[in-house]
């Protein structure tokens, strides 16, 4: 299959005010999900919108073309749950066919994994990462509000025997799985995987925050020292890829295994951010953290919208880019937005 050619411009990067190189796109391809996690969604649900106000896959690919030409190079599909939109094979083959793409990547929780792996490696999906909190049955359900860690786990490894690369994210949280840092690490590392922990941010104000549940960077790292004492080090980030600081264990005759952090909230990163969000409705947000968004999918839809305009708009909006968060450990300094409605 010949690839999507690049639609270009001059010059080919995307550099924000603070002089950093954006070459990283998580697209959302829609705001539901079959899981319905306690840190992404408040009590009583969001409003979810209709089918008509979500990007056609035409216009994920045709705005993908256009920031391929502008120096994006990884794209990956969020929610959110991506795999329960309908046709997303396709969008992936669609994707992977864009000139100047390296790499297609998804999040998701894996409930669907098991049927749809296969598929999607074929499609052109190289990786993925998978959303798991803890191994335990009980409080999978009760984090999950509908989970099933079995059908998690077979997702898991059909992502693996598709070939795919393999991570999975953990929220870290004090008095749900804080005790679970080895038990999680070792799970991956059985199969060859990375395992990451994700330090719990304050999204909207109706979602579930409590500060007391926070379970820091450096928490982790203690709970990993403590079990794997001097055979613990440092890594640093895997350039271009994501926020995550890598660490390492010297685990004898299995190698050496990798487990990342991302610290949000205790040890920031804002400083090397490379990336922009697009939201299923079209809004692209130059920040996890802020509210202001560009509508895209307004100039997509205008009378004879040229790909020119489309970049200067998406220029415009980077320029606006924040130099970082306010997030705040008491839980204030968070965006009006749901973490579900933009895919972390």
């Amino acid at each position: 299959m010949s690839r999507l050619p690049i639609i270009s411009d001059k010059p080919s990067t995307l550099v924000d005010a603070q002089d950093r190189n954006i070459s990283y796109l998580r697209v959302s391809v829609t705001d539901r999900c079959n899981y319905a996690c306690t840190y992404c969604v408040p009590e009583g649900g969001v409003p979810m919108v209709r089918r008509e106000r979500l990007l056609t896959f035409e216009e994920i690919t045709r705005l993908v073309q256009i920031m391929a030409g502008m120096g994006v190079r990884r794209v990956r599909l969020t929610g959110g749950e991506p795999t329960i939109r309908k046709g997303l094979v396709e969008l992936v083959a669609s994707l992977s066919q864009v000139e100047g793409i390296d790499e297609v990547a998804m999040t998701s929780n894996a409930h669907l994994m098991e049927s749809m792996a296969a598929p999607l490696a074929k499609a052109g999906l190289s990786s993925v990462n998978v959303s798991l909190d803890t191994l335990e049955a009980g409080p999978f359900a009760q984090l999950t509000r509908r989970g099933e860690i079995d059908r998690v786990v077979r997702g898991i490894d059909a992502c693996i025997k598709a070939g795919m690369r393999v991570s999975t994210n953990a929220v870290a949280l004090r008095g749900v799985n804080d005790t679970e840092v080895v038990a999680l690490c070792e799970f991956a590392w059985d199969r060859d995987i990375v395992p990451r922990f994700i330090e719990h941010m304050p999204m909207s104000s109706g979602d579930a925050f409590d500060a007391a549940e926070q379970f820091s960077s450096a928490e982790i790292r203690s709970a990993l020292f403590e079990h794997y004492g001097e055979a613990l080090v440092a890594e640093g980030s895997d350039q271009g890829k994501g926020p995550a600081r890598y660490w390492s264990v010297a685990a004898g005759t299995r190698g050496t295994r990798r487990v990342g952090i991302i610290s949000a909230m205790s040890e920031h990163f804002c400083s090397t951010c490379n990336r922009l969000r697009l939201s299923a409705t079209g809004k692209l947000h130059t920040c996890l953290a802020h509210d202001d968004a560009l509508d895209l999918k307004q100039i997509l839809r205008g009378v004879s919208a040229t790909d020119e305009q489309i970049r200067v708009a998406i220029r415009g909006a980077l320029s606006l880019k924040k130099p970082g968060h306010e997030f705040d450990p008491s839980g204030a300094g968070g965006p009006a937005k749901h973490m579900i409605s933009i895919g972390g």
